[in-house]
């Protein structure tokens, strides 16, 4: 009861009515029976006055005990009752009562009404109390052992009536009977008994000697001091009980929340606060509570109590319980900050486990699995670990293929790492992966290691297809030039060991271009991959069957003993071509061969055998393209082509010899008109014939291979121009260098043309590699992948002759080309032929789609070339200014072109003429 009278309900205020109204009434009682029975003597007086001040400074400054979570006071009123009533007229107790209480009522500042209704119930049961002594005791003024227990009857209903005082007011409140009465009855006893033991022998002692009566104060004071030093030692017990009980409920706390609450809790029960806050700001107006910092790491938190009984101030020793308090709760906070960051850690690490593609797990020195993350479980088929995010219950024992390599990286102490082992899955299958244990070292000890490895079965069905693709042909499955040439080889080794011969088939498909060119490629390639079929099954068991290029087939046969043997495998093939070929469209063909024959002899070279087979079908075509087969013989086919063979032979010794040259023809830009770049043209310096061109010898040097050191000589003789132009002019010219068939699909293009790069210091750019359109479209894949390995060198590429191999437009998307060239069939008369104009224009609009530039060649007329300005070509080569020159000439032409006059083609013709 804390409140005013705005605060009580109508039932309260009926029993603080009832309580005073009862106490007026034995007050009144009182005051009469002292009136009838006279007034009392001196002694008497001075024993109510004295006993009387103590009464009320014991209501001032009660004894305080603490009894579970909250504090009572407690004074001496059944001792006092008892004193008062063994030495004065049980009235007179009465009226000192009254008068004590009003006057502790005024002191403590009480309300009205909880004043009223104290003094009404102090007063009703010392009024009942008193009552009660009279009627045991009577009249008799003799102190004796009646009297006594006379004065404890008194005693015990005074306890028993303030006691149903304070249940009829509290009822009021909705608290229980049994609270308000057994909450404190320890308390209430105990004080009693202590007092009323205490004041029995003062009061007969003061009954026979009254001058002993300040002696008789001395044992009520040191009770009073005595009690309270028992009572705060319980108290001080109680304190470090539930400081030590909130030390362990705040510390067995775990997260943020948890321990906030679980400090928050121990605040109020240590120091018996309803309101306890714990806030970053400092509360203001601290006094009636208190506050004390709690330091964390990374801020300052006040956890600060207050509303405690006004009768019941905070201490000293409840600031240091709470300071105590504070430094536990920081603690404590400071550890669920950690653990929710190893909790933040610990999710986070879970979430990268788990979206990782590799499988991880831990295993610790006892062998266990601890962690298992999903994808690794699913790699083993452990299907309910997968589902339960890395735990590992359902796992009985550690497979020895995780615990094996686990125990070894903890026993050495360092990685143990497999690129190819092999991993048993839940249903017994096997599947390769490549693993890392790796060793978890605490305290300078292995704990655990973790292993981490990865399913390497889409990486090993990928390298053998990688395997297939470059040893075999994509089109027909069978072995390609690359395999082929290695098995050729093999081959050639193995019969010199052995004394033995091999035979090389060389076969060429008869009019397979007619078939190309009038039923398309589609239905060529299909024509190729049915050829290739029944050639397999043609062929002896063991020997290599391979599509070594285009429409071309080249089989080993190893251990052969005989011409003759070779000729019945070709006889076979030929057998199996027989049959029609029906083909897409109902189109039916009849597919003939013809077939070279080239037998190994002692010192044979792999180049000098396939030269054999080549000349041999050669000479087979020439005996009618209807399924003809031929046995090279050198001295009959050397006699039909003698100068072919003359050249031949010349051929291979041209590199050699320095007789290969190389010509210039400039690349002029049509926007400043300026020599941007020079195409290199090969020259063949013949002892005997002079100077040839390409037409004369290019077709021989494709068929015996020499076009090959031909090609990389002029790619050195270019770059090395092309250097000493930028050094002696201070240009950066663009050389434009052809690559025939067999240089474009040699495996070592892209190595020979790297080193080249690196030998002669030409920046890669200035480079341009040059094929022809319908080299370029005859296998659009392989071109596709060879010309991507070159651009990755940093070197330009062009399609050259464009428009003369009837490609698809859609397929030039697919090449990084950077340049176009247009062919001079386009360019002839293209001022006076509005068909050539129409097409000259779709391909500089093709060109600028797909990023390339547009050079256009063969221009030799003043009309054309200001046509092609005219239809945004972006660069021009021809007659018109200049022919192909030796490179002395063309340094003089650029000599001449540091100071050029307006019209180029002007200038460029004096430079020709001088």
């Amino acid at each position: 009861m804390t409140g005013g009278k705005a605060g009580l309900s109508r039932s309260a205020l009926v029993v603080v009515a009832a309580w005073a109204t009862a106490g007026v009434v034995a007050l009144t009682i009182a005051t009469h029976r002292l009136w009838v029975t006279g007034r009392p003597n001196a002694t008497q007086t001075m024993f109510a006055v004295v006993f009387g001040v103590l009464m009320a400074a014991s209501w001032v400054w009660p004894i305080l005990l603490d009894v579970d979570d909250r504090s009572d006071a407690f004074d001496l009123d059944e001792g006092f009752l008892v004193l008062l009533v063994l030495l004065v007229p049980a009235a007179m107790t009465v009226l000192v009562f009254a008068v004590v209480s009003v006057v502790a009522q005024a002191l403590t500042r009480r309300p009205l009404v909880k004043s009223v209704f104290n003094v009404g119930r102090v007063v009703t049961s010392a009024g009942i109390a008193a009552l009660a002594f009279v009627l045991v005791h009577g009249p008799d003024h003799s102190a004796g052992y009646f009297k006594v227990g006379a004065a404890l009857l008194g005693a015990l209903c005074y306890l028993v009536v303030n006691t149903g005082a304070i249940v009829s007011i509290f009822s009021t409140f909705d608290t229980s009977w049994r609270e308000t009465v057994f909450g404190s009855l320890e308390g209430k006893l105990l004080v009693a008994g202590v007092s009323i033991a205490v004041v029995i022998p003062t009061a007969l002692l003061l009954s026979y000697q009254p001058e002993f009566l300040p002696l008789a104060v001395l044992p009520l004071l040191v009770l009073r001091y005595l009690g309270e030093g028992y009572f705060s030692a319980r108290h001080d017990r109680r304190r470090l009980r539930v400081l030590f009980e909130a030390t362990l409920d705040v510390n067995r706390s775990i997260g943020s929340d948890e321990t906030r609450a679980a400090v928050l809790s121990s605040a109020g029960s240590l120091l018996r606060s309803p309101d306890v806050v714990l806030d970053p700001d400092r509360p203001e107006g601290e006094d009636r509570g208190l506050a004390a910092p709690v330091e964390l790491a990374d801020r300052r938190l006040w956890l600060s109590v207050s509303g405690r009984s006004r009768t019941e101030p905070f201490e000293d020793a409840d600031r240091a319980m709470l300071d105590a308090l504070a430094s536990i709760g920081a603690i404590a906070l400071a550890n669920a900050d950690l653990y929710a960051e190893v909790e933040r850690q610990k999710d986070n690490l879970s979430v990268i486990t788990s979206s990782l593609g590799e499988g991880v797990c831990a295993i610790n020195m006892s062998g266990e699995i601890t962690f298992m993350n999903p994808a690794g479980a699913r790699m083993l088929g452990w299907t309910d670990i997968a589902a339960g995010g890395g735990h590992t219950a359902a796992i009985i024992e550690t497979p020895r293929f995780l615990l094996d390599p686990a125990m070894r990286a903890m026993a050495g102490r360092q990685n143990v790492i497999s690129d190819d082992t092999r991993f048993e899955r839940a249903d017994g299958s096997h599947f390769p992966v490549t693993m890392t244990a790796s060793p978890v070292v605490g305290d300078s000890e292995p704990t655990a290691a973790v292993i981490v490895f990865r399913d390497t079965s889409e990486r090993r069905a990928f390298e053998e297809q990688l395997a297939r693709h470059a040893f075999s042909d994509p089109l027909t499955g069978l072995a390609n030039r690359r395999l082929l040439l290695d098995h050729l080889d093999h081959a050639l080794l193995q019969a010199s060991r052995t004394d033995g011969r091999i035979a090389v088939l060389f076969g060429d498909i008869d009019r397979f271009k007619v078939v190309n060119d009038n039923l398309g490629h589609q239905v060529g390639d299909e024509l190729l991959r049915v050829v290739a079929e029944r050639l397999r099954r043609a062929v002896r068991p063991g020997d290599t069957l391979s599509r070594f290029g285009g429409d071309e087939f080249v089989i080993i046969l190893e251990r052969v003993a005989s011409a003759e043997d070779a000729s019945q495998v070709a006889d076979r093939m030929l057998d199996a071509l027989r049959e029609p070929v029906v083909l897409s469209g109902g189109h039916e063909v009849v597919a003939t061969m013809s077939i070279g024959i080239a037998l190994s002899e002692a010192n044979t070279s792999r180049d000098d055998l396939l030269h054999d087979a080549d000349v041999a079908m050669y000479r087979a075509k020439e005996r009618g393209r209807d399924g003809q087969v031929a046995l090279f013989a050198e001295n009959r086919m050397g006699g039909r082509s003698a100068g072919r063979l003359d050249l031949d032979t010349a051929l291979h010794h041209a590199v050699e010899r320095n007789e290969v040259e190389v010509y210039f023809q400039p690349l002029i830009s049509l926007v400043n008109q300026r020599i941007v770049g020079a195409e290199a043209l090969v020259r063949w310096d013949h002892p005997e014939h002079g100077i040839l061109s390409p037409a004369q010898f290019i077709e021989l040097a494709e068929d015996n291979g020499t076009i090959l050191s031909i090609g990389k000589a002029v790619l050195e003789q270019a770059c090395r121009r092309a250097k000493a132009w930028h050094e002696t002019f201070g240009v950066v010219l663009e050389v434009g260098v052809n690559l025939s068939a067999r240089q474009f699909r040699q495996a070592e293009l892209e190595d020979q043309i790297a080193d080249v790069l690196r030998s002669t210091g030409i920046d890669p750019s200035q480079l341009c590699l040059e094929i022809t359109e319908s080299l370029a479209m005859h296998d659009v894949e392989l071109t596709s992948s060879i010309l991507t390995r070159l651009h990755g060198l940093g070197v330009r590429l062009a399609i050259d002759d464009f428009g003369t191999g009837h490609s698809s437009l859609g397929y030039l998307a697919r090449f990084p080309l950077d340049v176009i060239k247009i062919d001079q069939s386009f360019t002839r008369d293209i001022d006076q032929d509005p068909v050539r104009s129409a097409i000259v224009s779709a391909v500089v609009a093709l060109s600028q789609a797909i990023g390339s530039i547009t050079v256009v060649e063969g221009v030799e007329t003043l009309s054309e070339l200001e046509q092609v300005q005219r239809l945004g070509c972006d660069m021009a080569q021809g007659f018109y200014f200049s022919r192909p020159l030796p490179s002395g000439t063309f340094d003089e032409l650029l000599r001449a072109h540091q100071s050029p006059p307006s019209d180029p083609h002007i200038f460029l013709r004096e430079v020709m003429t001088r």
